[in-house]
């Protein structure tokens, strides 16, 4: 970051509205961009080091700009505040970059409101959806590394759950009119489960080294405002399933577009949808994982794909080691079945637990979900995380059970052989019998035997650490800049 180069920044709120100054009333408010002036600012303050970076809200007009005082009930502009005989003086304001570039402001203690009538006020000890703003310049957002997050340990100052489920709208993006030297990607795919886990992960990750990265939902209809989002965005990262809904209908080119592979299914449902020489179309081609890339190679696919490997926040997941064995917990779909198959065998997973003298519990499934961001306090409640699929592209679950620090146990599918060699879990049988008997009889080891069971989970965490996105992130990033340059 160049201080020398810092730009005064619009804001905007989580509303998609702006600030501004109403000159009749020397007010500053919020209101929609296409009839509230432009002629609020924020400032750097340059002479002020801090954690986050300092400054003030300016009133631009006519070629000069005047402070902004803000107060409990009201911020008025200097020269009105003069005129109400308030307390003087412009409010410093620390700006503090949360995540996926959301950023708020704090000074002495409390945070800058927007208040949905309109209003703005400094009045809020908590920082929730109506303190979140953006920004239309880079720096803003920008903080070194070993800073980043650490607004995450302030437990009771920010609502991290409306805050990290807080999507940005494309539109209000488009308005902020951003432009990173990183490329401008918008997600397309479904916002919950396995795939909202990754995309959520992917938008922090990559908008913290300069991209900016936002996702939209695929099972709403968003054609109302796609036209408004189209040119801003330099590429479009889609799971397979969303390619012809982004071509056909959103009118988005091939190429570009990134298409990822999250499982061998969707590629024979792309090849049904548009013939296997549509790949050679994408601006870049990806799949999660080494099995899926041989999947893609053996249906006939002529590209090879690029191995954009999964990984996981460590420190959401980390958690105290438990002592004892039982609970078995289960983070997937009991039962799918395809092409008559059933291939998720939840049941194998609850008669080994139950088999073991433990108890049984599952998170959710595609049908009745919990939350991704529940998910931590899922691996908290449980002792053990076992999977039972003949087919997995991952699983996420054993990754995040690992970092967890619970005893982890599954088929070798996915890249679970990887990361059980690694020091991450231990693989059992994949034949339904025999799976069985391993995974009943490791856990009823591991539960007599409670001083091994705590060594145990005591190194697949460790082993864990490197699980983490700082080590799987390089190949996404090498696969959005080949996209961009293709």
């Amino acid at each position: 970051m160049n201080d020398d180069l810092l730009k005064p920044a619009q804001l905007f709120t989580a509303f998609g509205t702006v600030l501004f100054v109403d000159t009749a009333s020397g007010q500053l408010r919020h209101g929609p961009t296409e009839s509230s002036p432009a002629n609020v600012l924020f400032e750097p303050d340059e002479n002020m080091p801090r954690h986050f970076r300092p400054g003030r809200l300016v009133h631009a007009a006519s070629g000069s700009s005047e402070p902004i005082d803000c107060y409990l009930d009201i911020c008025l502009s200097a020269s009105q505040s003069q005129h109400e005989n308030r307390p003087s003086g412009s409010t410093t304001l620390e700006l503090i970059p949360l995540e996926r570039g959301l950023l708020t402001l704090k000074s002495g203690g409390l945070f800058l409101s927007a208040i949905p009538d309109g209003q703005m006020m400094l009045r809020a000890p908590v920082c929730s959806t109506w303190e979140l703003f953006i920004a239309s310049e880079n720096w803003c957002t920008e903080v070194s590394s070993g800073l980043k997050g650490t607004w995450r340990t302030a437990e009771n100052e920010y609502d991290k759950s409306r805050i990290q489920n807080h999507i940005v709208h494309p539109v209000l993006r488009a308005k902020s009119n951003r432009r990173p030297n990183c490329a401008k990607l918008l997600i397309y795919g479904y916002t919950k489960w396995s795939h909202g886990r990754v995309y959520y992960d992917v938008a922090c990750q990559l908008n913290d080294r300069g991209f900016v990265v936002d996702i939209i939902d695929w099972q709403q209809d968003n054609g109302s405002y796609f036209d408004s989002v189209r040119d801003y965005y330099d590429l479009y990262l889609t799971a397979l399933d969303g390619v012809s809904t982004l071509v056909d209908r959103y009118r988005i080119p091939f190429d570009k577009i990134i298409a990822i592979s999250h499982h061998e299914f969707d590629i024979r449902m792309l090849i049904e949808q548009k013939g296997p020489g549509v790949f050679d179309s994408f601006a870049g081609y990806g799949v999660v994982g080494e099995s899926v890339y041989s999947a893609s190679i053996m249906l006939g696919i002529p590209r090879s794909p690029q191995v954009a490997s999964l990984g996981i926040d460590y420190e959401t997941f980390f958690s105290a080691l438990p002592e004892r064995l039982a609970t078995v917990g289960y983070a997937t779909s009991m039962s799918v079945r395809t092409f008559g198959v059933e291939w998720k065998r939840g049941d194998l997973a609850e008669a080994a637990a139950r088999e073991a003298g433990l108890a049984f519990k599952v998170a959710g499934s595609t049908a009745n979900q919990i939350s991704f961001h529940d998910m931590p306090n899922f691996y908290r409640s449980v002792d053990a995380v076992v999977s039972s699929s003949v087919n997995e592209s991952g699983p996420l679950s054993v990754m995040e059970g690992a970092a967890a620090g619970r005893l982890v146990i599954g088929t070798p599918v996915g890249h679970f052989p990887i990361k059980a060699y690694q020091g991450g879990g231990i693989l059992a049988p994949i034949e339904a019998e025999k799976f069985r008997a391993f995974t009943s009889a490791t856990l009823r080891y591991y539960k007599e035997n409670p001083t091994a069971y705590v060594d145990k989970c005591r190194a697949i965490q460790q082993a864990a650490r490197s699980f983490d996105w700082q080590y799987a992130i390089g190949d996404w990033i090498e696969l959005i800049e080949g996209a961009r340059s293709a």
